[in-house]
């Protein structure tokens, strides 16, 4: 040791006490954030219906979080019921009289996540609050008419059903068109 150089090891256990009682604080904060995101890991598809009361009420007292974290998302789509999902079909016309027709989400668009992200907003097209539908639509409408460089856009609202287990062992194809109802939204200019 060198003019008052200190070495920890030879201090008493008392002044080497605080350190660890910190290291344990934060471990255990830690252990406690860990659990807590497992527990909303779990809980939100769990209180997908049809779901337990307690799935039900943990996953309400967790809904901040899982709200802050979009660890809510939707669930419903994939298990245990999924339920019919909501596209939204275009005809675009152009100044030229020239006609553009399309869904959204499109298949092809890549990445797969951006496909997902566009799937998510036809489907909450059909939760906009009440009075606020048709602004909804025209801006949908206002986004394509700029893409395609439209003067009128027609939207509609294109339902998706499932189909039953005996179509799917008959040999039914998910695609089939009569596994669609559509529905005119509007006409944009």
């Amino acid at each position: 040791m060198n003019g008052g150089d200190v070495d920890d090891r030879a201090a008493p256990l008392d002044a080497r006490r605080p350190r660890g009682l910190q290291r344990r604080w934060v471990r255990r904060v830690v252990s406690a954030w860990l659990v807590l995101h497992l527990v909303a890991i779990v809980a939100s598809p769990a209180a997908t219906e049809p779901a337990s009361e307690l799935a039900t009420d943990v996953c309400g007292y967790l809904m901040p979080y899982l709200g802050a974290l979009y660890l809510d998302h939707g669930y419903h789509f994939f298990a245990p019921e999924p339920v019919e999902s909501t596209l939204i079909r275009y005809v675009a016309e152009r100044k030229d009289g020239s006609v553009v027709e399309g869904v959204i989400p499109d298949r092809k668009t890549k990445p797969r996540l951006l496909y997902h992200r566009y799937f998510m907003l036809t489907e909450r097209m059909s939760e906009a609050p009440e009075g606020l539908e048709e602004l909804w639509q025209e801006s949908y409408a206002r986004r394509i008419a700029q893409e395609h460089d439209a003067v009128k856009v027609t939207l509609f609202e294109r339902i998706h059903q499932l189909p039953t287990m005996e179509k799917v062992r008959e040999g039914g194809r998910l695609d089939e068109p009569e596994s669609y109802d559509e529905e005119e939204l509007g006409v944009f200019e």
